[in-house]
């Protein structure tokens, strides 16, 4: 049986090719990292509405009340609340959160005219507490983007 070295070297050529991409980005990049890349790879095929609530948590956890504003906010409620208002009033409540961890989240479907996703995250609160929640989260189409619908979400 004779090894055909042609094949041996496309193939060692082409696993190289795919693997020092993650060798280089664990060893040289300090935010990189192998669940950093499986998140990454698993926000590529979550739902739309998955993705919208990971966006949402994600600008929760990053301190980012104007993105939830400008991109996540249906123009209803924007037409209701001043973006000034909006921030300052979200930055009270993120002021006591120092980090939001995603564990899951699935979409459930509709239900009426709402799209519905669970999510399951921890919140690490400033005081070193960390509480762990399960909340279903409720979106609506809006303009070709998915918003979060807060009144039916949260009150």
């Amino acid at each position: 049986m004779m090894i055909n070295k042609g094949k041996i070297k496309k193939s060692f050529l082409f696993l190289s090719i795919l693997i020092m991409p993650m060798i280089f980005c664990l060893v040289f990049s300090p935010g990189c990292s192998i669940n950093n890349i499986k998140q990454n790879i698993g926000y590529l095929v979550k739902t739309e509405p998955e993705k919208t609530v990971i966006d949402f948590l994600d600008a929760l956890g990053s301190n980012r009340p104007d993105i939830i504003y400008e991109d996540l906010l249906k123009t209803e409620d924007k037409n209701s609340i001043s973006k000034e208002k909006f921030v300052s009033e979200l930055n009270v409540i993120l002021n006591d959160i120092e980090n939001i961890e995603i564990k899951n989240t699935i979409y459930l479907g509709y239900e009426k005219e709402f799209a519905k996703v669970v999510c399951e995250f921890s919140v690490k609160y400033v005081n070193g507490e960390i509480k762990d929640y399960k909340k279903y989260i409720y979106l609506l189409e809006e303009n070709k983007s998915w918003k979060i619908v807060f009144d039916k979400t949260f009150f």
